[in-house]
């Protein structure tokens, strides 16, 4: 007798469409807030290499964010 498997503990075979959809608008958010980071590091007078960093940092914090965001999420629907 063969037990099937559980749908949550089996990976999916390719990304879900709605998975790839919100890594894309994850990747626009945080590029939005990484060019907003870099315009106000513009403007405060920075040179080209605080202006990459500001950017930088920017991108890899929004991006950090969402990704954590939707794994929280995820672990709070298994709970409830």
């Amino acid at each position: 007798m063969t037990a099937t498997p559980d749908s949550a503990q089996v990976p999916p075979s390719s990304a879900s469409p709605t998975w790839v959809l919100w890594l894309l608008i994850m990747g626009l958010f945080s590029l939005v807030v990484a060019l907003s980071a870099g315009l106000l590091e513009s403007l405060a007078g920075g040179g080209p290499l605080e202006v990459v960093r500001s950017g930088g940092t920017g991108f890899i914090t929004a991006a950090g964010l969402c990704l954590a965001t939707v794994t929280a999420v995820q672990q709070l629907r298994k709970r409830g």
